[in-house]
């Protein structure tokens, strides 16, 4: 025998090497991942951030459209957002919804405007909101706006 160990070397020592590139590979290839991972969670903020911009835009828009309507005065928008904690993590497994729902999404908004003391203008408000922000009519609270200052401009 000439002390050479069967399946652990050939003649130029490239057996003793693949352990070796293995766990390079491996390495190089967590760290790669690891790096991907990182990128699309900071990048995910940002773009957390600017959906919540042109959300915002959105709602601004929504408040000049209900000013328009005839009978509508000063409107001031309030939205509810559901805080995503829940009890238990069971909670969402026994309940009977199928778990579609969003967590953080808009549960509830408050509408205050001049005009609503007209109960069709309140009806008809909340008939909007319902259809555009998806919300079941029950969602939606409307109530009259404070007068401020003289009415009657003449005085």
């Amino acid at each position: 025998m000439t002390g050479y160990i069967a399946g652990s070397m050939n003649g130029n020592g490239d057996d003793m090497q693949k352990p070796a590139r293995k766990i390079h590979m491996i390495l190089l290839g967590t760290i790669i991942i690891l790096v991907i991972i990182f990128i699309n969670s900071s990048l995910g903020g940002i773009g957390g951030e600017k959906g919540k911009k042109e959300e915002s835009q959105q709602f601004a828009a929504l408040e000049e459209a209900l000013m328009k309507i005839e009978g509508v005065g000063e409107v001031s928008l309030y939205f509810h957002y559901d805080s995503g904690e829940t009890v238990s993590p069971l909670s969402d497994y026994f309940s009977l919804s199928s778990g579609a729902e969003k967590k953080g999404g808009l549960i509830g908004v408050l509408l205050i405007a001049e005009g609503a003391e007209d109960y069709a203008i309140r009806n008809e408000l909340s008939r909007i909101l319902s259809s555009v922000l998806q919300l079941p009519e029950h969602r939606v609270v409307i109530v009259e706006m404070k007068k401020r200052g003289n009415m009657n401009e003449n005085e």
